[in-house]
């Protein structure tokens, strides 16, 4: 998964930039936050139907990232705070439901280059009858330390998914995103 985040991760960075930061000159330090479009979405399926259309339990996609941080001159490094947005479907049902979404926020140097990743998760729940919801998830610290001669605007963080071969095969094969 980490070749492939590498090699998606230069043109992803210009997908879904939303970012923004305290004031003008803020904004200069942070580093940009994006959504790596190959992972955007997860599927998940019922025991035994994986892949099958038939058998989706629910589909959760990233919808948006804003963040904000707090940059130390004298240390050389920011500290991001990131709000993420989720947006969840399934089919029509008259049961709630509870479930949890891996994800993870990697910090890159220029684009292509993983310094750091965190795996985190997400839960989110359907009320009975409900086939939508949308939730935002906070991560509030990605610490990044800048290298000896590199500039803040060298770094940036990468988010999406935390799926499998197969699932990113299903995206594929369904369009839940453009290669």
């Amino acid at each position: 998964m980490n070749v492939l985040l590498r090699t998606a991760s230069l043109g992803a960075l210009s997908l879904f930039l939303l970012s923004g930061c305290q004031s003008a000159k803020d904004k200069a330090m942070c580093p940009t936050a994006s959504i790596l479009a190959s992972t955007s979405a997860l599927t998940a399926f019922k025991p035994g139907m994986q892949g099958d259309p038939a058998g989706e339990l629910y589909t959760v996609q990233i919808t948006g990232v804003q963040v904000s941080c707090s940059f130390d001159r004298d240390e050389g490094t920011t500290d991001s705070n990131l709000d993420i947005s989720f947006r969840a479907t399934r089919a029509p049902s008259g049961d709630g439901a509870n479930y949890t979404a891996p994800f993870y926020v990697a910090s890159l140097l220029t684009g292509t280059t993983i310094v750091g990743k965190q795996i985190l998760a997400t839960a989110f729940s359907f009320a009975p009858g409900e086939a939508t919801t949308t939730f935002t998830q906070n991560v509030p610290s990605t610490v990044i330390k800048f290298d000896n001669g590199r500039k803040p605007y060298e770094y940036g963080l990468l988010v999406g998914l935390q799926i499998t071969r197969e699932q990113l095969d299903y995206n594929k094969k369904t369009g839940r995103y453009t290669p």
